[in-house]
């Protein structure tokens, strides 16, 4: 079951696609449930784009891909098999909390803010939210915030204590972020070259090669339609690929001299040139 803003819910399947920047041929395609988040299938697509690479003796230079699959296990997967990846960190991420700084060999917060109490968030443990992400834990005690002047901003009005809570992958997400804000406008030509390359290819497959609907059920038989849709779309572009022979042999040889015929009709004259053909 899926839903965008402005339609309504549907049974869907996503298509999954790897698609080089060069002649735009994919290089990696699967079905995955259009109600899962794309960094979960990040791993499967990869691992087929390799193998085709590896087949045909070849090597990715670089991966670009949209914040929607970006994901701790997306990033851990680039740094382990060595991939340079340009993938913008998810909307909620945030590079640094404001009034507070981190102390990585204590593996705590600090409190900075003027006129406050200077309180110290440990570290208290790793808690899963209710959408299945792992995250840590660190929280403040209770005397160093309840008489802090700046409690009802920082804290709330209720609570006595100030609480954050980071990802566990937030290590991943700081590197790339530091990456993609170290070279602005690289990035931002990487973002139009990963919009020009696979937005194309996808529209073309959806409206040329019936990936609009599948009159199939179950994973299985949709993995199976996205796969043919984009091999037949590979053949085209092989097909295209392939230069046409000539069957025709041409010769050069020189031309004769031109011969003039000169003829009189009362007081005009014409004169034809002939020329001998040229046979190829």
């Amino acid at each position: 079951m899926s839903t965008k803003p402005g339609k309504p819910r549907q049974l869907n399947y996503a298509g999954q696609l790897a698609v080089d920047d060069k002649h735009h041929v994919i290089t990696g395609a699967c079905a995955s449930t259009a109600g899962s988040k794309d960094s979960v299938i990040f791993a499967e697509i990869m691992d087929q784009t390799l193998a085709n690479f590896k087949g045909n003796e070849m090597q990715i230079d670089q991966v670009l891909a949209d914040a929607g699959y970006s994901s701790g296990e997306s990033l851990g997967y680039c740094e382990t098999h060595g991939i340079d990846a340009y993938i913008p960190n998810f909307g909620q991420y945030k590079p640094e909390r404001e009034g507070f700084i981190f102390n990585g060999e204590l593996n705590q917060y600090e409190c900075i803010q003027e006129g406050g109490n200077r309180a110290i968030l440990p570290f208290k443990r790793v808690l899963t939210d209710s959408k299945g992400y792992q995250k840590k834990s660190y929280r403040s005690s209770e005397k160093s915030c309840a008489d802090c002047p700046l409690r009802p901003s920082c804290c709330g009005k209720v609570t006595k204590f100030k609480k954050i809570e980071e990802s566990i992958h937030k290590p991943l997400y700081d590197r790339m972020h530091e990456k993609i804000t170290k070279n602005k406008r690289y990035f931002k030509q990487m973002v139009k070259r990963r919009s020009a390359t696979v937005e194309p290819v996808l529209g073309t497959l959806i409206n040329h090669h019936n990936m609009k609907r599948i009159n199939s059920r179950g994973m299985a038989q949709a993995n199976k339609h996205v796969l043919l849709a984009a091999l037949c779309y590979n053949l085209k572009k092989y097909l295209k690929f392939t230069p046409k022979k000539s069957k025709l042999l041409a010769q050069i040889c020189a031309l004769p001299k031109v011969q003039h015929a000169i003829f009189k009709t009362g007081e005009l004259d014409f004169k034809i040139r002939f020329f001998q053909p040229l046979y190829f």
